[in-house]
C-alpha cells in the first residue's frame, strides 16, 4: 500500500519515470492506454493512502533532444522536460496533452493529443480492508466476496489471482494469497487481496531444482545432494522441539537437463516465482511458459519485437502492483530490434490456468542505450532496479520499478560507451549488491570499470578503470564477480574464424589500485580455437545453500565450462577450472547465459513449534509453545512422564530424572464465536468462549535431555578462631559431585570474588561472614551454595602415646585448648579405675597409692564440652597410653 500526504500528490505528478502500457503511438508520441485518476482515499487514521495511477508518456522520436510537456490540467500546470514523464490526474475527463520538442538539428515541433481519464470503481475489500489476513478451519471451502459489506455494481468485471476467475465471488479450499482486480466501465481498476490460511494445512512443496535455458536448447540443472542432517546437540541449554531437522554441507552439482525450445546465441531470461518454481522464460522474441509452450496475447500472437542479438539486452522481473498477491504480472524487458529502444511487455499469469498471457507489448521506456541491461533487487525488497548505459556518453541509467511505477534516474560516472561494437560487454553486480563492474573498449583497449554502489541511496562512487592489457578486437565480453567479491573474472571473446584468441582472466580487484590490479591479472585460459562468452555464478536462487561455481559459455560447445573455486586467487588448477570435462547441457552453447531473477520467496510458516531454556537436573526448565492458526484461540496442554499436566503457552517444569524425558504438547484450536467482536468487553469475551467450537487438535511428541547438575556439600557453618595469634583461618571445602570437572567461583555475600583459581574447591578465610559458592560442571549446569563463618575456636586435645614414671616424661600430660567440663578416667587392664580428674592440669604419674604400676597399656576416657560450642553437648575421646619403666 502506497501512503500519500496531500503535498505528495503534487510531488508525484512531477516524477519522471520510464514508460509503460499497451498504449498508442502517433507522431512518435506514446501514451499509456489506460489513463485513470489517482487512487487516493483517507485511511482510518486520517492519513491519505492509495495506489497511484500514473498516465505515462514517451517521445519515440530518437532525433529529439529536448522536450516540454503540457498535460492539460489547469490544477497542476507545471510542465515536464524529460523524454518519458508520467502525470497523475485527479479528476476524470478529457485533457489536451501537448508535446513541444526540439530535434538535434534545432527544429521545433508540437504534437497534441486528447487523453481521456477514467474514474475508479468502488474499492473492493476483504474484512473491510484492502489487504487482509484470515485463518479458517480446514473442514470446508471459504467464499471470497470483495463486496460482501457493500453493494458493488453489475457493471463491474472481475479478474482473480491465481486462478483467473471472472466471477464476483470465488470459493477457495487451500491456503494462499488471493487477489481480485475489479474493473469499472472506463477500464480503470482497483485491487484487494487476502491471505487465506487453512488451519494447520501442510505447507506446499518447493519449486524444485533451478535450471538455466540458453543457446540452442541447452539446459543446465543444479542438483542438490540434500546435505547432511544436523543432529541437534542434546546438551544445548536452549533448543527447539518438533522442528524439521536442519541440514548442512549441501553440495550443488551441475548436470544437463531436458530439452527446451530456445534458440538464441546471446541473451536469454528466466524468472522464478514466489514459490521457487519457474514462471516462464524468453529469448527476446518468444516467451515460453513453465511447460515450454509459447505464451500468446489475446489475439493468439506471441512474437515480441525484441532484439535477440543483444548480448545482455533482456531481463524479466516481477511487476509490483498495489495490494496484489505477489506476483500475477511480470515485465519482459528487451531492446527493440528496429529502434534500439528498451521496451517491455507484460505477462499476466492470471490467464490460461496460470500459464500466462501477453497483456501489454513493446512499451518504450529508454532510448539510446547500449546492450547492457542488468537487474538488482531493491534493498528494501519492494521491487527491482534496472541498470542501463547510454550510448555515446558516460551516463548510467537506473530504472526503479515498484508498486508506484517506473522511475528513471541518471548518474554520469560510467566509462564512455562510444558505439554498440565497443560496448557489447556485460555489466554485473557482486553478490552483495555493493559493487558494479562493466566491460568496454576505450581508445582501442579492453577495460573494465568497477564502481562502489550504495543500494540505499542509489549512488555510485570510487570508479576504478583497469586496462586488461589486450587490444580490441577481440572485445571484452563476459564479467562476473567471485562470490566473496574480492575477484573479478572477464572473458575476451575472440572469434576463431577471424584468427582471434579468447581469454579467461582473473582480475584481483582487492588490490584497489588500478596499477597493482593490472600487474596481477592472471590468465586462467586462452584459446585460438574456442570463443569464450558470458560468465555467471550459479545457482542464482537466494535461498540455495552450498558453494557456487562460476560458469562460462563456450560458443558451439555441448558442454559448459566452470570454475569450482572462484573465490581462490590463482591459476586454472587453484580455481578448479574445467572446460574439456565441463557439464553436458543437452544442447549447443552460445555466447550468452540467462538473466535469472527470483521473485521474493514465500516462506511457509505457522507450523507448531516449541522451545526450551535450561535442561539441568534439579532446576526448572522454561518451556514455551508457539500457538497455531493465529488469530484463532488456542488451548495448550503439556503432559510429562510422571503424570504431571500443565496448562498454558509458557510453563516451568522440573524434570524428575536424568537423561531423556518425553514431552507431549496438545494444542486445541477453536473457531471464534460469531458474536465475538460485536461488544468489546473482556468479560463478555470470556463468556463467549463457551460458545466457541473446536476447530482442530494437534498432538506433538518429542523428548528433552536433562543433564546432571553439580551437587555441593558445603556445611552450614565454619569457624575462625580469633583468640589465637596468628588467627587460625577457617577452611572451606566443597565436596562436589554431578559432573566430570568443575569450575568454582567463591565470593562474599556482597558479591566480591575471593582469590584463587577456578579449579580450587578449597578456600581459606579469616573474617567471620557469609561466603557463597557457585559451581559449574562440564555440562554447563550450575549450583549455588553458601556457608556462614562465625567466631569460635574448635576444641583441641592431644594425648601422648606413652610416659615413663621415673624417666624424662614422668606424667601422662594431656595437651588441650578450648575445653570445658572435662573428666578424665584411666583404667587398668581389668577395667578398674586407677585415675580420675576434672582438671587436666592434674596429671597421672603412673602410680596408684604411691606404687608405680606395671608397664602395660592403660585405657582412658575423656569427656568434655567445647568451650565455644556448649550446645554440642558432651564429647568423648577414648584411647590407651603405655606406662614404661
Amino acid at each position: 500500500m502506497f501512503r500519500l500526504t496531500r503535498k505528495n500528490i503534487i510531488k508525484l505528478s512531477m516524477l519522471t519515470l520510464a514508460i509503460f502500457g499497451v498504449g498508442q503511438s502517433w507522431g512518435q508520441f506514446y501514451v499509456s492506454p489506460k489513463a485513470c485518476v489517482v487512487d487516493i482515499t483517507s485511511g482510518s487514521d486520517g492519513a491519505l493512502e492509495g495506489c497511484p495511477n500514473a498516465t505515462y508518456f514517451f517521445d519515440t522520436d530518437l532525433d529529439s533532444e529536448s522536450w516540454v510537456w503540457d498535460f492539460g490540467d489547469i490544477t497542476n500546470s507545471s510542465p515536464s522536460t524529460t523524454r518519458n514523464p508520467q502525470f497523475f490526474y485527479s479528476t476524470p475527463g478529457d485533457y489536451q496533452v501537448s508535446l513541444t520538442k526540439v530535434s538535434k538539428a534545432g527544429d521545433t515541433a508540437t504534437v497534441t493529443r486528447t487523453v481521456s481519464v477514467g474514474g475508479l470503481p468502488q474499492q473492493p475489500k476483504f474484512n473491510d480492508v484492502t489487504s487482509a489476513d484470515t485463518t479458517v478451519c480446514d473442514n470446508g471451502a471459504l467464499t471470497l466476496d470483495p463486496f460482501k459489506l457493500s453493494v458493488g455494481t453489475s457493471a463491474y468485471t472481475y479478474l482473480w489471482f491465481p486462478g483467473g476467475e471472472t466471477t464476483k465471488t470465488i470459493d477457495v479450499d487451500s491456503s494462499g494469497c488471493y487477489s481480485v482486480e475489479v474493473f469499472g466501465p472506463d477500464g480503470c481498476s482497483r485491487t484487494a487481496k487476502i491471505n487465506v490460511k487453512f488451519c494447520y494445512e501442510e505447507p506446499s512443496g518447493g519449486g524444485g531444482n533451478e535450471k538455466w535455458f540458453f543457446g540452442e536448447g541447452a539446459t543446465l540443472e543444479f542438483q542438490s545432494d540434500g546435505g547432511v542432517e544436523v543432529v541437534a546437540d542434546s546438551l544445548d541449554s536452549e533448543g527447539d522441539f518438533f522442528d524439521d531437522a536442519e541440514v548442512e554441507d549441501i553440495t550443488i552439482s551441475p548436470a544437463g537437463g531436458g530439452a527446451n525450445p530456445l534458440r538464441s546465441d546471446v541473451a536469454t531470461a528466466m524468472v522464478y516465482g514466489p514459490s521457487g518454481s519457474l514462471a516462464f522464460y524468453s529469448d527476446g522474441k518468444n516467451i515460453y511458459d513453465a511447460n515450454d509452450e509459447p505464451i500468446l496475447d489475446a489475439n493468439g500472437v506471441g512474437l515480441l519485437n525484441g532484439n535477440n542479438t543483444a548480448s545482455q539486452g533482456l531481463s524479466i522481473i516481477p511487476k509490483s502492483n498495489c495490494t496484489e498477491c505477489p506476483h500475477h504480472q511480470y515485465y519482459v524487458f528487451s531492446k527493440d530490434v528496429d529502434t534500439g529502444i528498451l521496451s517491455y511487455s507484460v505477462i499476466d499469469l492470471r490467464y490460461n490456468e496460470g500459464m500466462g498471457q501477453i497483456v501489454e507489448r513493446d512499451v518504450p521506456i529508454a532510448a539510446g542505450i547500449t546492450d547492457k541491461v542488468t537487474v538488482l533487487p531493491k534493498s528494501d525488497e519492494t521491487g527491482f532496479d534496472i541498470f542501463t548505459h547510454q550510448l555515446g556518453n558516460n551516463t548510467i541509467q537506473i530504472i526503479g520499478i515498484d508498486s508506484v511505477g517506473i522511475q528513471t534516474t541518471e548518474k554520469a560516472i560510467g566509462i564512455i560507451q562510444e558505439d554498440l561494437e565497443s560496448s557489447v560487454g556485460y555489466t554485473v553486480f557482486n553478490e552483495q549488491g555493493t559493487q558494479m563492474a562493466q566491460a568496454g573498449v576505450v581508445a582501442g583497449q579492453n577495460v573494465v570499470q568497477v564502481l562502489t554502489y550504495d543500494p540505499e541511496t542509489s549512488d555510485f562512487s570510487n570508479p576504478i578503470t583497469v586496462d586488461l592489457g589486450i587490444s580490441a578486437p577481440p572485445n571484452v565480453y563476459g564479467l562476473s564477480f567471485s562470490p566473496d567479491g574480492r575477484l573479478l573474472y572477464a572473458t575476451i571473446s575472440g572469434d576463431p574464424a577471424n584468427g582471434e584468441t579468447s581469454y579467461l582472466l582473473q582480475i584481483p580487484i582487492f588490490y584497489v589500485d588500478p596499477t597493482l590490479i593490472q600487474a596481477n591479472i592472471i590468465t586462467i585460459d586462452e584459446s585460438d580455437t574456442q570463443q569464450f562468452g558470458a560468465l555467471q555464478l550459479g545457482p542464482v536462487n537466494p535461498n540455495s545453500s552450498g558453494a557456487k561455481y562460476l560458469y562460462m559459455a563456450v560458443k558451439g560447445s555441448d558442454r559448459i565450462a566452470y570454475l569450482q573455486a572462484p573465490d581462490e586467487p590463482g591459476n586454472a588448477e587453484l580455481t578448479g577450472y574445467e572446460i574439456e570435462n565441463g557439464t553436458e547441457v543437452n544442447g549447443i552453447v552460445g555466447l550468452g547465459l540467462p538473466s535469472v531473477i527470483y521473485a521474493n520467496q514465500v516462506q511457509d510458516g505457522g507450523g507448531a513449534s516449541a522451545n526450551y531454556s535450561g535442561n539441568c537436573f534439579n532446576a526448572a526448565t522454561a518451556l514455551e509453545a508457539q500457538g497455531i492458526c493465529d488469530p484463532m484461540r488456542n488451548e495448550i496442554s503439556w503432559e510429562f512422564e510422571d503424570g504431571t499436566t500443565l496448562e498454558g503457552k509458557n510453563v516451568n517444569y522440573t524434570f524428575p530424572k536424568l537423561g531423556w524425558n518425553k514431552i507431549k504438547v496438545i494444542i486445541k484450536v477453536f473457531n471464534k464465536s460469531p458474536l465475538s467482536g460485536i461488544v468489546d468487553s473482556q468479560v463478555i469475551d470470556q463468556i463467549l468462549e463457551a460458545t466457541e467450537t473446536e476447530c482442530t487438535e494437534v498432538v506433538l511428541i518429542d523428548s528433552i535431555y536433562i543433564k546432571p547438575s553439580p551437587i555441593s556439600s558445603l556445611p552450614d557453618f565454619a569457624y575462625v578462631c580469633t583468640r589465637e595469634i596468628p588467627v587460625k583461618r577457617a577452611l572451606l571445602y566443597a565436596a562436589v559431585t554431578g559432573g566430570d570437572s568443575f569450575i568454582y567461583s567463591w565470593g562474599t555475600a556482597a558479591g566480591v570474588p575471593l582469590g584463587g583459581n577456578a579449579s580450587d574447591s578449597i578456600q581459606e578465610v579469616i573474617a567471620p561472614s557469609v561466603y557463597t559458592l557457585e559451581v559449574e560442571n562440564n555440562f554447563g549446569c550450575f549450583t549455588e551454595d553458601d556457608i556462614e563463618v562465625v567466631e569460635g575456636c574448635e576444641p583441641r586435645v592431644f594425648f601422648p602415646n606413652a610416659f615413663t614414671p621415673i624417666g624424662a616424661n614422668p606424667k601422662f600430660k594431656v595437651q588441650y585448648a578450648y575445653l570445658d567440663d572435662v573428666n578424665l578416667k584411666v583404667f587398668n587392664r581389668w577395667g578398674e579405675l586407677v585415675f580420675e580428674t576434672d582438671n587436666l592440669d592434674i596429671q597421672w604419674d603412673g602410680r596408684v597409692k604411691g606404687k608405680i604400676q606395671a608397664p602395660t597399656l592403660y585405657p582412658y576416657v575423656l569427656t568434655y564440652k567445647a568451650l565455644d560450642f556448649p550446645e554440642r553437648g558432651f564429647l568423648k575421646e577414648i584411647g590407651s597410653v603405655w606406662v614404661l619403666k
